[in-house]
C-alpha cells in the first residue's frame, strides 16, 4: 500500500492571473513562491508549512461546482471584514461546524470555489 504523507500543492485553472494575484497574493496575504518556467502562464503561492497554490493560466472552463479547496485563516471576523470592503461576496456561511470552527465560502476573482475556515 502508498502512504501518502502530505498535501504537496493544489493546482487551479484561472483566466486572469493579474485578478488572481490580487485575490491569493494581496488581499489574502500567500506569500509568492520561484515558479518554473513552463510553457503556460501562472504562478505559485507557498500555503502553510508544506504546501503550495499553483495557479495556472488554461483557457478552459472554469465549472461552478462545489469542488474547492480551504485556506485557514488567523482573524475570522477580521477576514470577513476584508472580503466585504473589497467586493468579494459571501456565497455560503459564516457558519460553524460541529466541532466549532469557522467557515465561509466565497470565490475568487475567476469563480474558483474557495473556503475560508478557523479552527
Amino acid at each position: 500500500m502508498i502512504k501518502v504523507k502530505d498535501y504537496n500543492h493544489v493546482g487551479i485553472v484561472v483566466r486572469n492571473l493579474v485578478k488572481c494575484r490580487w485575490f491569493y497574493g494581496e488581499l489574502l496575504g500567500l506569500a509568492s513562491l520561484e515558479r518554473p518556467q513552463f510553457g503556460f502562464p501562472g504562478h505559485w503561492y507557498q500555503v502553510g508549512k508544506n504546501c503550495a497554490l499553483h495557479l495556472m493560466v488554461y483557457e478552459e472552463e472554469i465549472p461552478v461546482t462545489m469542488r474547492h479547496f480551504a485556506l485557514e485563516v488567523e482573524d475570522f471576523e477580521d477576514t470577513i471584514k476584508q472580503l466585504k470592503a473589497n467586493n468579494i461576496e459571501i456565497v455560503d456561511g459564516p457558519g460553524k461546524r460541529v466541532d466549532n470552527s469557522d467557515f465561509l465560502f466565497c470565490r475568487d476573482p475567476d469563480g474558483n470555489l474557495v473556503e475560508i475556515t478557523k479552527h
